[in-house]
């Protein structure tokens, strides 16, 4: 299988220092440093890499044809966290790879190791920690240069790759396996999001007023409170109850409403459904903006 693994370093996340690329046989296909074109002094203490060390390196922009016939020759592309290393070779100039096979180790490791033990898909640690989990040594001294976290990025695939086949391939490990585990971490990471917006929405007592939360757990134990809801989705449960009650909102106090009877009754009677699309963007909505203008 042609799957290559990368890992680059840049200057300030938005111009490339460093690249390099493994083979799935172990072998540093490609290494090169480079010159910025347009930021001249970033941050070094993660890669130590100064502008110093390649003043005298050619830019990005003079190898690009190289980078993308191996990109394209590719079956399939994997890094640690490799959406962002993807991101800035696309801003400087790698043609689009919207149809290329992706598979990122932290989801790898998330859907074979963390998800079992409560782990969102959204914050898995760091290289250093999963490859130490995978039984590697990987410490801070080799760490953060591209050629040694390829390295060790291609272990942690080759690792997890070889038990997800073991287990749901019939020990096969094929192309067809690269497309299965995709498949497979793609709908855990969707159920668990739609699994992640179910919640409640909670009237409680505020003086002659009625206060509203929302959140993912009960608290019947709540000094106050009149009711709770249970919701599908409560991000747009908050942007629905809010628009609709925003003009009963109490001046200069957050989500505290003057209610009647029948608007209490309305709260009581609210339900909504599910829609991946719909609640990525009010979850957006309400997480951005402390009072909305509905």
């Amino acid at each position: 299988m042609n799957i290559i693994c990368l890992d680059a370093e840049f200057a300030d996340n938005e111009e490339l220092l460093e690249l390099s690329v493994f083979n799935l046989e172990g072998e540093e296909v490609y290494h090169s440093y480079y010159r910025p074109e347009k930021i001249e002094t970033w941050r070094t203490d993660i890669h130590h890499i100064t502008p110093g060390m390649v003043a005298e390196e050619k830019p990005f922009s003079s190898k690009l044809d190289e980078v993308q016939r191996m990109l394209d020759t590719a079956f399939a592309v994997t890094g640690f966290a490799v959406d962002n290393d993807l991101r800035v070779l696309s801003r400087s100039g790698i043609a689009v790879l919207q149809d290329k096979r992706v598979i990122d180790v932290k989801d790898m490791f998330w859907y074979m190791k963390g998800d079992e033990s409560g782990m969102s898909p959204f914050s898995v640690p760091s290289l250093i920690v999963c490859a130490n989990a995978l039984g590697l040594e990987f410490g801070e001294v080799e760490a953060h240069s591209a050629s040694a976290d390829t390295e060790a990025t291609l272990k942690c695939f080759n690792l997890l790759f070889q038990e997800f086949c073991k287990a749901e391939n019939n020990g096969e490990a094929e192309e067809g396996a690269i497309d299965k585990f995709i498949d497979r971490i793609s709908g855990k990471k969707e159920k668990f999001i739609e699994d992640s917006a179910r919640g409640f929405v909670k009237v409680i007592k505020a003086g002659d007023n009625y206060k509203l939360k929302y959140g993912r757990q009960q608290e019947s134990d709540v000094r106050g409170l009149v009711m709770e809801v249970e919701v599908s989705d409560r991000y747009k449960a908050e942007y629905e109850l809010r628009k609709l009650l925003k003009k009963k909102e109490v001046p200069d106090k957050h989500s505290v409403y003057k209610l009647s009877s029948k608007q209490l009754e309305d709260i009581r009677n609210y339900s909504n459904k599910y829609d991946a699309e719909e609640s990525a963007w009010c979850k957006k909505i309400v997480r951005n903006l402390g009072r909305l203008t509905l």
